[in-house]
C-alpha cells in the first residue's frame, strides 16, 4: 500500500520535477521499467536545481541531466541516505532504496528546468511516513 501524500510546503504542482501525485507512486511500484542504479550525493545537485545522473555501470547508456524543484530538500535527503538510488526513466523518478533492499523514498525528476519553488521547511508529516520518503 502507498502511504497518503501529504504536502505542506508551499508548491502545488505535480508536473515533472515537482511533487509525487499518488497515481504516478503507483505506477512507479505496479510498472517501474527499467530501473538504472546511480552515484548521486548530495553535493551532485546545483542550487538551480539540476543534477547529472551518473550510472553506476559503464553498460547503462548515456543518462539526462535532470532538474527538481526543491534542490536545498533533495541535497537533504541525500545527505541522509542510506542505500542505493535508481532512475526509473519510464517515470522520470528516482527511487531510493534502502540498505534491506526496500524503497525508502520516491522523488519527482524533469528533463526540463522550471522555476524554483519556494518552499517552507517541511515538517515530518509531509515527508516521512515510518521509513518512506516521498514528494519533495
Amino acid at each position: 500500500m502507498l502511504p497518503h501524500l501529504i504536502h505542506h510546503d508551499g508548491c502545488t504542482q505535480y508536473a515533472a520535477g515537482h511533487h509525487v501525485h499518488w497515481i504516478h507512486a503507483k505506477k512507479c511500484v505496479q510498472e517501474p521499467g527499467r530501473a538504472v542504479e546511480l552515484l548521486l550525493t548530495s553535493s551532485d545537485v546545483r542550487d538551480d536545481g539540476w543534477f547529472a545522473l551518473r550510472a553506476a555501470f559503464e553498460h547503462a547508456g548515456d543518462l539526462p541531466e535532470v532538474w527538481m524543484h526543491a534542490p536545498a530538500d533533495l541535497r537533504e535527503l541525500l545527505a541522509g541516505h542510506r542505500g542505493r538510488v535508481f532512475w526509473l526513466p519510464r517515470w522520470h523518478a528516482l527511487r531510493f532504496v534502502g540498505l534491506d533492499g526496500g524503497a525508502t523514498g520516491l522523488v519527482n525528476v524533469g528533463t526540463e528546468g522550471g522555476a524554483l519553488c519556494v518552499t517552507e521547511r517541511p515538517g515530518p508529516e509531509r515527508t516521512n511516513r515510518g521509513d518512506f520518503t516521498y514528494g519533495l
